[in-house]
């Protein structure tokens, strides 16, 4: 099988998980990706947890997720010489992967107008917390700041007047990497076919804007917040969470629900709801939201889990059930689709997650462990045609720390 980005060389220049997470992703897809890290490694490598299985040596899971298949070189940017290191290393690449701030691409001579008078063909892919531009270009921001705190998720989270609910480490990270890497691969084709390098700007806020989008559009036309779920008084009873007899819970999923209600009344033995005409639309079941939720959880308390979804199967009904990870992670379903894939470190075996998406006949996979830090940086810098004269100037300098 051929892999997707096969001979595409990316440099990244990058910390924490958001940029990382896309260099990641194209590795996955092929592309030879060279981190470069400051001496001693890059922060992640240290600042969370490690985890370790029976028997063996501890490592980091999380920088392994972000980084496998990566080759390491180490670079001082404030020794002299430091961010020359780095152009003559652009210079042989097709993408430029960063989350430098504005003020420190400038500071560095890494601007993306620097960076394409050296190299004009070159992706300029900078992914930060609100943009390059902008007043709050240079701010910083991670995830639970800048994509769902500063773009309205957080807003809109949670039961009504309930206290504000802090994401999940990183998935404001993720996300915003998947859309670098399809911005990424959507500048290459423009260079291919242009013949001109391109700029990439991501921001976490914008992202994170984009997965409520359809909030957002709403707010655009009539300047309101939407309200929250109320799981309690729903607009849709048809749509909604519910607890079950034996401490599971399920959420109901039906977008359209007319056609569905006959089924769930069915389902629970409520046919006096399906015969009464003033249930039989959305808008009539509206004006009685928390009586028929009241209605469908008492029901629902009634049953096991494994009692209501032959129930709720049987009538066709779109549902899932809550799950905890450890039921994530021997998902039958995920299992078929190799969404967990071997990763083999110096500390064993171990499972990480794979890329979100497959293409079928095509080479995308995870390509082993992250190297340690600095372990590649005499190789690429020869590769980049450096004599061991220029290396050892280089390493007087202090630019390997």
């Amino acid at each position: 099988m051929t892999a997707p980005l096969e001979g595409i060389r990316v440099i990244e220049l990058a910390n924490y998980v958001a940029a990382p997470s896309a260099g990641g992703l194209l590795r996955d897809l092929g592309a030879e990706v060279i981190k470069i890290e400051p001496p001693g490694g890059e922060v992640m490598r240290g600042v969370v947890p490690t985890g370790s299985g029976p028997g063996t040596a501890p490592f980091n899971f999380l920088f392994e997720l972000e980084n496998r298949g990566k080759r390491s070189v180490t670079v001082d940017l404030d020794a002299p010489g430091g961010p020359e290191v780095v152009h003559r290393l652009l210079a042989g690449a097709d993408i430029f992967l960063t989350n430098l701030l504005p003020r420190r691409l400038r500071r560095f001579g890494l601007t993306p107008e620097e960076v394409h008078a050296r190299n004009p063909g070159i992706v300029f892919v900078a992914i930060t917390g609100y943009g390059l531009e902008g007043p709050d270009a240079d701010r910083p921001g991670f995830d639970f700041s800048a994509f769902w705190t500063r773009s309205g998720i957080m807003s809109l989270i949670g039961h009504p007047g309930s206290p504000p609910v802090i994401s999940r480490i990183a998935q404001g990270d993720h996300t915003t990497g998947m859309a670098a890497v399809a911005a990424a691969l959507a500048a290459l084709r423009l260079r291919d076919l242009t013949g001109k390098g391109q700029v990439v700007d991501i921001s976490l806020q914008q992202t994170g804007l984009y997965t409520i989008a359809t909030d957002v559009a709403k707010t655009l036309v009539d300047g309101r917040q939407p309200r929250r779920f109320d799981r309690t008084a729903p607009e849709n009873p048809l749509f909604n969470t519910y607890p079950t007899g034996d401490g599971h819970w399920v959420m109901l999923v039906h977008m359209t629900p007319d056609p569905y209600w006959p089924r769930l009344c069915r389902a629970i033995g409520r046919e006096d709801w399906a015969a009464d005409p003033d249930l039989a639309t959305m808008a009539g079941r509206r004006q009685r939201g928390a009586e028929l939720a009241a209605g469908i959880e008492q029901a629902f308390l009634a049953e096991s889990l494994a009692s209501l979804a032959e129930k709720l199967d049987r009538e066709g009904l779109i549902w899932a059930p809550m799950v905890e990870l450890p039921e994530v992670v021997a998902d039958p379903q995920l299992r078929g689709r190799d969404a967990f894939q071997p990763l083999e470190t110096p500390a064993g075996t171990f499972e990480t997650v794979a890329a979100p998406f497959r293409i079928r006949g095509a080479d995308v996979r995870v390509r082993g462990a992250a190297s340690a830090p600095g372990a590649d940086t005499l190789d690429v810098l020869r590769a980049a045609g450096y004599t061991d004269d220029d290396i050892a100037a280089l390493a007087e300098r202090g630019v390997f720390g």
